[in-house]
């Protein structure tokens, strides 16, 4: 726990270079709630295995790596994962097992500390570019662009969603967007109805497919 009480998120930070390994340290020292608690090159992954201290890695490719080899040394870690483009997560799926942040290298600290706090929490988080190509792979015809109920979104809603598909939680959305929880819950009940969502994760899910968020 910090000072204020929050969870503090325990980082090892996984990166091919040690300068991008303290990019990342640099860049996480910022956030409130992380904390870096070790640093490893790739090839290291998996070796003698994870400290008892760590909650979470982030995980910069290079290009070189294979995500396989990636997801198979981390195993049942929670991660998050941080690509040059979308391309590089052409094997992405749901159904891998840990909890996982699929983002862009051009992230900010901010981005990765609310993958960070979503995938602790068991949840999936995708980049929007990196939804819509895992979208366009499903062979599942595309719903209507108006939602289960027939309604399309409104413009606040669309804000929120932006920010659902970034992993914010609703307390993050609610300062972002200058508005209260309440607010924010009540936007995101009215996503999920009107995508047929059941959840956030799917909500992005549905709404990349159908052309909702920005590439």
């Amino acid at each position: 726990m910090d000072e204020s009480g929050e969870r503090i998120v325990r980082v090892v930070v996984v990166a091919a270079y040690p300068a991008m390994r303290a990019g990342l340290r640099a860049i996480l020292a910022l956030m409130p709630g992380v904390r870096v608690v070790a640093e490893l090159a790739p090839e290291a992954l998996g070796e003698g295995g994870w400290p008892a201290d760590v909650d979470a890695a982030v995980v910069s490719l290079d290009g070189e790596e294979s995500l396989a080899q990636l997801e198979e040394a981390l195993e049942r870690l929670p991660a998050v994962v941080l690509a040059a483009t979308p391309q590089e997560y052409r094997g992405v799926t749901l159904t891998m097992g840990a909890p996982r942040g699929y983002l862009l290298q051009h992230a900010g600290g901010e981005e990765i500390a609310a993958a960070l706090y979503a995938v602790v929490r068991g949840l999936h988080v995708l980049d929007p570019a990196v939804a819509v190509q895992w979208q366009a792979r499903s062979t599942t015809p595309p719903a209507p662009t108006a939602g289960e109920t027939g309604e399309p979104l409104t413009e606040r809603e669309r804000e929120v969603l932006r920010l659902l598909a970034l992993g914010l939680p609703n307390k993050a959305i609610a300062l972002r967007l200058g508005i209260s929880d309440h607010t924010v819950k009540f936007h995101v009940g009215a996503i999920l109805a009107k995508l047929g969502a059941a959840s956030r994760t799917e909500a992005v899910m549905l709404a990349a497919r159908r052309g909702l968020l920005p590439l």
